[in-house]
């Protein structure tokens, strides 16, 4: 299923959509044609069939309440680390001036550039980009950290250099999270589950004889909306809900 895990990854949310409320939609037409080539089903069949297609979409419901408490979860780990990136860049910016010496300029204004870099994040950048960036940003304010080193009292050095060494692990621990998604194996069995439900239900309404064409359709629009609410919470970049940077940009407007 890797075209799939591709498609479902990198693909546009609407065509991702569209392409599953299709999938769906065909696969009720499938559920009804397998139903006239099975006939001969009596009144209590048919009530054991509907106590089958409601377990089977009250766990579609369950497995989708799960994934997307995931992806939910997920999203405020992403947010919480904004957060926690920002009060270690404004942690290292402020100790960084103790000292009050020409060193301290230079290291404040490495510091101010990093967090530009850092910003790229929420501007639309390439993260690839962005992370080249950091890393070549990251070595700037290292070298000033270690000429402030040479003339600061040995307090405000450890204090300075505790607070960028968590400036920088805050920004590794957001590289990581932003690669911790929901493994693809999980939405290959959601999207799976949700077109053999469809199925079903193709199958079990038939049996009266009735499409019921405009109830399934909103039922799977419904179901689509769910599904493609996760696919967008799960791209931390390419999504449109995208995780506030407004942290960053306070960090950065009280470096004057």
């Amino acid at each position: 299923m890797g075209l799939i895990d591709g498609f479902m990854a990198r693909g546009q949310l609407w065509l991702v959509g569209l392409a599953l409320f299709l999938t769906m939609l065909l696969a009720v037409e499938a559920g009804a044609a397998l139903r006239k080539r099975l006939p001969g089903s009596n009144g209590k069949g048919e009530a054991s069939e509907g106590y089958l297609l409601s377990a089977t979409l009250a766990l579609l419901g369950l497995l989708i309440a799960f994934t997307f408490s995931l992806a939910v979860s997920r999203f405020d780990a992403r947010r919480q680390l904004v957060v926690d990136e920002a009060n270690a860049i404004g942690t290292a910016w402020l100790r960084a001036g103790l000292a009050e010496g020409p060193q301290d300029r230079d290291l404040r204004q490495a510091i101010a550039h990093y967090t530009d870099v850092r910003l790229g994040l929420s501007r639309g950048r390439s993260p690839e980009i962005v992370e080249r960036e950091t890393a070549v940003a990251q070595k700037t304010v290292w070298d000033s950290l270690g000429k402030t080193i040479d003339t600061a009292p040995p307090a405000i050095v450890n204090s300075t250099v505790i607070a960028v060494n968590d400036m920088f692990d805050a920004a590794a621990s957001r590289k990581a999270e932003r690669g911790a998604i929901i493994p693809a194996r999980v939405l290959e069995i959601l999207v799976l589950y949700a077109v053999l439900s469809a199925s079903i239900v193709g199958y079990v309404l038939s049996a009266s004889g009735q499409r019921h064409i405009v109830v399934t359709s909103i039922l799977f629009l419904l179901l689509t909306l769910a599904i493609t609410l996760i696919l967008d919470l799960d791209r931390p970049q390419q999504g449109s809900i995208m995780v506030p940077q407004q942290p960053m940009l306070d960090a950065r407007m009280s470096m004057q």
